[in-house]
């Protein structure tokens, strides 16, 4: 056999068994049955044009719109700000393909995994049907996981147990309750607190006071206060939070029981209005450009409402 036959022969055996390594890795019910996991909710193409998340749990439903490049959470007849990073968090989860692999397709097994749609997520964009449809049920055997079928499918797959914690999660978790838009220390020029009555949960009779920057310090009348301690409180005001979200419509009746007004160096102020305390030592709170109420802790309170005594 001359040298160019040989040449031959090996180039044709290398090519055969590289094609035979090909069909091998091709065919591997392994690789298969990881190309099959591999599964995306909702593209991401169809992701731009959401503008509503309806989230359903035994007859309770949450629902959040997009409004001017904003989500917003309804409570009754309020938009409350959402979340945004949680809401793009969501979003990333149903949009990024990643392991959902599947489990079966028999309708007899859905009611056992949770999945007969007492817990559902509906992402919808515009009028028509909604881009995802998604049931999510109980989590999986190895924990990390949750079941999830798309409605009016018997298939179902599991994965990201993520998408369980957002739909089973208490509703106040997508509201961001922020009392201000975020303000720094150095904008505050001056601080006036006026009582109606006010009684907190403590003995104590709450006065009037106006709290005025001075150079470095601060002063009430003429007299200097303690820097350390009055300027932690001005920061507990502009970095409050409330617990949950009221809607402002309805029977309620608000009478401000404390005001606390902050002047900032561009003329403009902030303003909250707290109601007096109920028994549980929450009160209601209506903060200055907001449609909806907030509801304060008791330990939000002690921070925010302070008697004159404190500053010395």
């Amino acid at each position: 056999m001359d040298y160019k036959k040989k040449i031959l022969i090996l180039g044709s055996s290398a090519v055969f068994l590289a094609l035979l390594y090909i069909l091998s890795l091709a065919l591997d019910p392994q690789r298969i049955n990881a190309r099959s996991d591999r599964f995306t909710w909702l593209p991401a193409v169809l992701r731009e044009e959401a503008d509503r998340i309806e989230i359903s749990r035994d007859g309770d439903k949450q629902e959040l719109v997009f409004r001017n490049g904003f989500w917003f959470a309804l409570v009754d007849s309020a938009e409350v700000p959402a979340k945004q990073g949680r809401v793009d968090d969501l979003f990333r989860i149903l949009s990024t393909r990643g392991a959902f692999p599947r489990r079966g397709s028999s309708a007899a097994n859905h009611a056992e995994l949770g999945l007969d749609g007492s817990t559902r997520l509906l992402v919808r964009g515009g009028a028509g049907l909604p881009l995802l449809d998604l049931l999510v049920g109980k989590d999986d055997p190895s924990g990390r996981g949750v079941f999830l079928r798309r409605n009016g499918e018997n298939e179902f797959r599991s994965g990201d147990r993520l998408i369980g914690s957002y739909v089973n999660g208490d509703r106040t978790s997508w509201y961001d309750l922020k009392l201000f838009e975020e303000k720094s220390l150095d904008q505050v020029q001056r601080v006036e607190v006026h009582f109606s009555g006010y009684t907190g949960s403590e003995d104590i009779t709450y006065g009037d006071y106006i709290i005025t920057r001075s150079g470095e310090n601060w002063i009430m009348g003429n007299t200097p206060l303690n820097r350390e301690k009055t300027e932690t409180w001005i920061k507990g005001i502009l970095e409050a939070q409330g617990e949950d979200a009221l809607s402002a419509d309805g029977e309620f009746d608000f009478n401000a029981a404390a005001v606390i007004r902050v002047e900032l160096g561009d003329s403009s102020a902030l303003e909250l209005q707290v109601v007096q305390p109920g028994e549980d030592g929450r009160s209601a709170a209506m903060a200055k450009g907001k449609s909806f109420l907030f509801l304060l802790s008791r330990w939000t309170l002690s921070r925010l409402i302070r008697d004159r005594e404190y500053f010395w």
